[in-house]
């Protein structure tokens, strides 16, 4: 029976069985322990969410898409169903994580909610945003220049107004990434609570597939993005469409990726608790 948020971060580390897993119990981390997201989290188990927390991850990724008036999860629009909102699986639940709490993570940093707005809608940002501010309290927010610290980061990884536009709302509920090659040329201007994440698709930077001794060129290309991260404290690293192999999540988390992205959270729990020696 997959347990709820407020008891998993209550008692600790309990055991559950996870949907799916009926046979092997799973002993759960502490959210946030391990340096890993759930990519497309919305397609795991039901409700998504419950696992990403029991097994310790950092953060989730969710797709949404506006559909009369409420914010629906789903990669295509085919997949939504008006019973799975970004409202009902992650920020209702997000908030009663948190209740009582300054912080989910057990570093203080906030858990991470991506959300990828499928949709070059204007409207549709408005309706996203208009949510999350009915959020403040658990959320990370920018009040006329001023970060007020908050238990959950909302970043934006689809659609998104310009940067320009986004800076100058009185009050803003959500940062932004940007993939390693497209950073703008001023990014180390960019203050983090702007632009948090610099984002890296695996293959299209690196080769090593774990086998073998890692190649010279691994270490020069993440001390290259670390770079790009470490010009603005306070942003992370996040790499996704990683290999599932020990030697890789090891390098990358020795090399300091704040992030890795998985679609197999239990199967990739283990590499990064053993990558980041817990």
């Amino acid at each position: 029976m997959r347990s709820r948020a407020s008891g998993l971060l209550a008692a600790g580390c309990v055991l559950v069985v996870l949907a799916g897993c009926a046979s092997a119990p799973v002993v759960t981390r502490t959210p946030g322990s391990l340096p890993g997201y759930v990519h497309n989290d919305y397609r795991r188990g039901d409700p998504p969410l419950q696992e990403a927390l029991a097994l310790g991850y950092a953060g989730v990724e969710a797709d949404v898409f506006l559909v009369a008036g409420e914010l629906l999860l789903g990669h295509d629009r085919k997949e939504v169903r008006p019973d799975r909102t970004l409202r009902g699986v992650y920020l209702e639940p997000l908030r009663l994580a948190a209740a009582g709490r300054a912080a989910i993570r057990p570093d203080g940093q906030p858990f991470l909610l991506n959300v990828e707005l499928k949709q070059d809608d204007p409207a549709a940002f408005a309706a996203l945003h208009a949510l999350l501010l009915e959020y403040r309290d658990v959320l990370v927010t920018v009040e006329d220049g001023r970060v007020r610290d908050g238990a959950v980061q909302v970043v934006l990884v689809g659609w998104q107004p310009p940067l320009a536009e986004l800076a100058a709302l009185p009050v803003r509920c959500c940062a932004v990434q940007r993939y390693w090659r497209d950073l703008p040329p001023d990014h180390a201007a960019l203050p983090a609570h702007l632009l948090k994440l610099v984002t890296v698709q695996y293959p299209q930077h690196f080769s090593w597939d774990g086998k073998g001794p890692e190649p010279p060129e691994f270490a020069r290309r993440l001390a290259e993005l670390r770079a790009a991260r470490d010009a603005v404290p306070g942003r992370w690293l996040r790499v996704f469409k990683v290999p599932r192999r020990a030697a890789v999540y090891e390098a990358l988390v020795a090399g300091g990726v704040d992030l890795i992205g998985t679609k197999k959270p239990a199967a990739s729990a283990p590499l990064l608790a053993a990558a980041a020696g817990r």
